[in-house]
């Protein structure tokens, strides 16, 4: 048993590792590098869910704590919109491009730090109004638990954001299966072009486990319900869509060819 909790540990730290590695090297590109997270079509779900979470935090200034925050792709946003936001990120670079991004006036409003998040939830003994995580789950090893410890840092009547995730989901239709990959395929022929061009480099043979999650088909949005529930949570919602690298072609499967590959969910502790 113990050589399996070794093990266990040991792929953790080569998780962290790699993702540490990886978004140093995408830092100031990642956005660029990322167009499935800008596009018309994504910006639109970004708002609506933006709009929808404040609306149930309801009152502005509130204390948000945002897990994996990047180059600022939630932080933005909600200062924007008034709170007051304590950022953790595991890479220094990334937070050294969101340090630039942000505002004189807000400033005052966000505290930003390195730190794994596991580590952080480990560590740290404050309670939020609000967490929310955007593209987060996915790279980490164990989902439950540290769920389960993101629930713990909210308040009563705190609410969890969790934004952007890939879903794990059986093949209803193989018919619209096929439609959906002949799509993603143009879709990332056009990027990768497009980054060639551009002369954006893609990384990819520095990928391996970063996204550890998909690795299972991506997380599951229903085993994630349960999870929360035990956790005394309420869910407010999920929402599921088809994210692409344009917009054109999320918009097309996530409407008129009726696929998904990603979800969002908005929850309520009691």
């Amino acid at each position: 048993m113990a050589l399996d909790v070794a093990n266990d540990n040991d792929l953790q730290e080569k998780i962290l590792a790699e993702n540490r590695r990886v978004h140093a090297l995408e830092s100031s590109l990642y956005l660029e590098r990322h167009p499935e997270q800008t596009n018309f079509f994504q910006t639109g779900i970004l708002n609506k869910s933006l709009d929808r979470f404040c609306a149930e935090l309801g009152h502005q200034e509130s204390h948000i704590l945002e897990l994996g925050c990047g180059t600022g792709f939630l932080t933005l946003p909600l200062l924007k919109r008034g709170h007051r936001l304590t950022g953790v990120d595991l890479s220094h670079d990334m937070l050294r491009v969101l340090r630039k991004k942000i505002s004189e006036p807000a400033k005052s409003r966000v505290t930003l730090k390195a730190s794994g998040v596991e580590d952080f939830l480990e560590t740290d003994s404050g309670t939020h109004d609000a967490v929310v995580l955007s593209a987060l789950l996915h790279h980490l090893y164990d989902v439950e638990s540290t769920v389960q410890r993101i629930c713990a840092k909210l308040s009563a009547g705190g609410c969890l954001l969790i934004f952007f995730e890939p879903l794990k989901q059986e093949i209803a239709s193989s018919l619209r299966f096929t439609l959906h990959k002949g799509i993603a395929r143009i879709d990332e022929s056009v990027y990768r072009l497009e980054m060639r061009l551009r002369r954006i480099p893609l990384f990819e043979e520095d990928y391996e486990l970063s996204d550890y999650q998909r690795r299972f088909g991506g997380i599951d949005p229903n085993h994630l319900h349960e999870i929360l529930r035990s956790q005394d949570m309420e869910i407010i919602d999920t929402e599921k869509y088809c994210s692409r690298r344009y917009g054109l072609p999320a918009f097309f499967a996530t409407h008129l060819l009726g696929t998904e590959n990603t979800f969002n969910l908005l929850a309520k502790k009691r």
